[in-house]
């Protein structure tokens, strides 16, 4: 019984002392991190990359996060907090400030050799998060601010600056000159203009001053964002007078615009108006002169009716005459003479008087000489038909 008693006490004592050592004797990699350890005894570094446990055997492990995201923002929103996710302020050339918000997201190197080098120089990964991509990034965005006016990074050359940036982080500072030009404003006073240029080889890439500590350990960048510039007050204010004067340009330009436009459709409706009118005199010349041909065909058409009646009573009276004349030849009186004379002209009279006149004629020659209306309606004709049969009577 004592026997059994001892050997359930010192297997708890080892149980617990397996329990409270494992720690010390097992450790865990879990996926997405590398571990670099250090022997206990012998000092000897290996680092370990894949998922699962290992022994640990009292060595010292340190952690790292193979890709990860670094926030430099005023919003904690956007990731990040404390001093070490701030965002980071810049100057320009100009001499405005500003603070840019934004992010990076990076890949450490899965070479062994760059992994033992990383934790060689920077020894945990807080360090690396700090000292390394922080301060990498600060400086390629301070040395980006200087190759450009505040209102430039703002408006015209946003999208060069995080370019610009993202390089630098890459690749390493670039090599800067600066260069003067002189202007004359529209005063006609000379001025000078001075700009800081990337300075370029031979070849047209950037001469490279710096190398990026990304470079030296491989470390790749994945993601590299620009959220927000906020500059100063004294760059906002003239950022807010250029946008109101362009703004105003907008609205000048779109006023010409308008009054352009304006003065074409004036222009264009004055031309369809003109046409109108003419069209509508065309339309009145088109009826008065169809009124007036009508009228001249409705004269032409009477003319000749009345011709044509002078002609067949004409022929009646002409008849009567030769058989009054063939009375008188055969021995009528003298009074029966006088009698038939004046039956005859009281017929011709009312005659005559049946005869329809135009009350309106349309008269001419179309040779611009006078024209007779008496001929226009066949009356000029029948006192001439008239005439012949009085001296065929006389005869």
């Amino acid at each position: 019984m004592k026997k059994l008693l001892g050997t359930i006490v010192i297997v708890l004592i080892l149980g617990a002392a397996v329990y409270f050592l494992s720690s010390y004797l097992f450790v865990t990699n879990k996926a997405g991190y590398y571990q670099v350890k250090q022997a206990a005894i012998t000092g000897k570094i290996s680092v370990h990359d894949k998922p699962g446990t290992y022994l640990k055997l009292f060595g010292t492990v340190t952690t790292y996060q193979i890709s990860d995201m670094n926030y430099f923002s005023k919003s904690t929103l956007e990731g990040g907090s404390g001093e070490e996710a701030d965002p980071i302020r810049v100057r320009f050339n100009d001499g405005g400030t500003a603070d840019i918000s934004g992010s990076i997201k990076f890949r450490l190197s899965m070479v062994e050799e760059d992994q033992l080098l990383l934790h060689q120089d920077f020894k945990n990964y807080a360090k690396v998060q700090s000292d390394l991509v922080r301060q990498v990034v600060t400086e390629a965005l301070m040395q980006t601010a200087t190759l450009m006016k505040a209102e430039e990074s703002y408006s015209s050359r946003r999208s060069e600056f995080t370019t610009l940036a993202e390089q630098q982080i890459r690749q390493g500072i670039f090599e800067t000159e600066s260069k003067e030009e002189k202007y004359l404003n529209p005063d006609g006073k000379e001025f000078i203009e001075r700009s800081v240029q990337v300075k370029l080889d031979k070849d047209g890439n950037p001469i490279i001053r710096k190398i990026s500590p990304f470079k030296r350990y491989n470390i790749q960048i994945l993601q590299f964002v620009i959220k927000d510039i906020d500059f100063d007050e004294t760059i906002d204010a003239l950022i807010a007078k250029k946008k109101e004067a362009e703004q105003q340009k907008i609205v000048a330009q779109a006023n010409a615009e308008r009054a352009k436009q304006d003065a074409i459709t004036a222009e264009e409706q004055g031309k369809a108006r003109i046409a109108q009118a003419k069209a509508d005199e065309e339309v009145v010349k088109i009826k008065a002169v169809t009124e007036a041909q009508k009228e001249y065909e409705v004269a032409q058409l009477r003319k000749q009716k009345a011709e044509e009646d002078a002609a067949a009573l004409l022929i009646q009276k002409e008849a009567e005459a030769k058989a009054a004349t063939l009375l008188v030849r055969a021995g009528l009186a003298p009074k029966d003479k006088a009698l038939i004379e004046k039956e005859k002209a009281i017929g011709i009279a009312e005659e005559m008087a049946k005869i329809k006149f135009p009350q309106i004629m349309i008269t001419g020659s179309g040779n611009d000489a006078a024209s007779n209306p008496f001929n226009a309606v066949g009356l000029d004709a029948f006192l001439n038909i008239m005439d012949k049969l009085s001296r065929k009577e006389e005869n």
